[in-house]
């Protein structure tokens, strides 16, 4: 008998720390996972220890190397400012502690990846830590054509320098100084202007912290709201672990 599971990818937002990934592989031990991203640097506001961050970054990695093929490992901008600190360093950046987070990181950089694509229900999704932003790939790389940007072009451009660069881009919404964000840095706001969106791709990420998830015109699904989701794989639907469609489509943010 097919387990329910296997059509499903589930979908784990920004950790920080929290624990709402290990209920969620406890409840689905037969489901395929993707990460994206944010694993370490909790907010102050949420009480969490360091230890309990770095350990469960530990048990995540672990994770992936039990079940290398179920689960995914993305970037986000609180894990790779610990590996190009020069180029990325962001907020909440763990000084004390930056050395022993950039070994953790750089010991296991292989299980990593900054995107990830799949088919479901017909569509083309491509998961990143905080959205590929057309205006910003078009102004970093102007001669990249919409049509070539997958997943494992953007995975085989990790760590080269222009690339490194252009990941460090920080929009006006998140106190920076481009028109655009990165893909690890775009901030919702950044990606709801309709000529930014990537023609024939849904997006899913995470990054701004968000109350509820939001789908933007079923072409962008943000889903840092500290709970899990999944994908079905035969519908192409977004839904909380409850079973409730992600569905509201919005114009403009409230």
């Amino acid at each position: 008998m097919t387990k329910i599971f296997d059509d499903r990818l589930i979908i784990i937002p920004d950790v920080h720390g929290r624990r709402f990934w290990r209920d969620a592989v406890k409840e689905h031990p037969d489901g395929n996972f993707i990460f994206l991203g944010d694993y370490l640097d909790p907010y102050p506001s949420e009480e969490i220890e360091d230890k309990e961050a770095v350990q469960g970054l530990r048990d995540i990695i672990q994770f992936k190397k039990d079940h290398p093929e179920k689960v995914i490992l993305l970037w986000g901008n609180h894990d790779l400012h610990y590996l190009y600190p020069d180029e990325l360093l962001g907020w909440r950046y763990d000084a004390d502690n930056a050395e022993r987070n950039a070994h953790l990181f750089w010991d296991n950089q292989e299980l990593f990846q900054i995107a990830h694509e799949t088919e479901a229900g017909g569509k083309r999704f491509l998961f990143s830590h905080a959205g590929v932003s057309r205006l910003w790939l078009n102004y970093r790389f102007p001669n990249l054509k919409d049509e070539d940007v997958t997943a494992e072009l953007l995975n085989d451009m990790v760590g080269y320098p222009d690339f490194m660069a252009a990941l460090g881009d920080v929009s006006f919404h998140r106190g920076g100084g481009k028109p655009f964000g990165s893909m690890i840095w775009a901030d919702i706001n950044d990606q709801i202007v309709e000529t930014n969106h990537l023609p024939g791709v849904i997006q899913v990420f995470g990054h701004t912290q968000l109350s509820m998830p939001i789908n933007y015109e079923d072409v962008l699904f943000c889903l840092d709201c500290r709970q899990a989701f999944y994908l079905d794989k035969r519908e192409g639907l977004i839904h909380d672990l409850t079973n409730n469609e992600v569905v509201k489509r919005i114009n403009e943010l409230e």
